[in-house]
């Protein structure tokens, strides 16, 4: 249950449902697994909230009427851009392919800040953030989801299975830790 405010309309996905949203402006937001979102469209504003989930975002941009994503005290700040944002496990994953964006962290004490430019993934968690590179086809790999496939290159059995366990209600278990550890190439 989510709270909503009036003029603000809320969008989620079922476990192993995928939406398109589309913005009266062009802008779309493509949503994957168990995922949900509040949008809230204003004079001077296009906010989203990524309460949990996944989102691909293709944002027209308008500096007259900013657009961000805010996941808990993270922000995501568009300057043109095509990013997906993931909230996991109490950090946010910012991966932007195309344009730039600005993700931002509120903690009480001082700001943070990190600018990203395409082929940037950064992961914020509720104090600090970390941006590494990479490459376009890793990239590329991370949004199989949009064409209803999964790729796992280089990830052990436990970490696919974690992944194929967030479109199903039936859980993959690996219940032996040697090969748990195994990596798929």
């Amino acid at each position: 249950f989510h709270l909503v405010s009036p003029g603000t309309k809320a969008y989620a996905t079922g476990v192993g449902g995928r939406k398109i949203l589309t913005l009266a402006d062009g802008s779309q937001i493509e949503l994957n697994t168990n995922t949900s979102i509040r949008v809230a469209i204003a004079d001077k504003s296009r906010t989203v909230w990524l309460d949990m989930g996944e989102a691909y975002f293709q944002i027209v941009h308008d500096a007259t009427h900013p657009f961000s994503v805010i996941a808990g005290n993270r922000r995501v700040i568009d300057l043109g851009t095509k990013f997906a944002a993931r909230q996991d496990s109490g950090n946010l994953e910012v991966s932007l392919f195309e344009g730039l964006a600005r993700v931002e962290i509120a903690d009480g004490f001082a700001p943070h800040s990190a600018e990203l430019r395409p082929g940037d993934v950064a992961v914020a968690s509720a104090t600090t953030i970390s941006v590494v590179r990479k490459p376009k086809a890793t990239m590329d790999s991370q949004l199989g989801w949009r064409r209803g496939v999964l790729v796992f290159k280089g990830t052990t059995l436990v970490e696919a299975a974690a992944e194929l366990n967030r479109y199903n209600t039936d859980k993959l278990v690996v219940g032996d830790p040697v090969i748990s550890r195994q990596t798929m190439d």
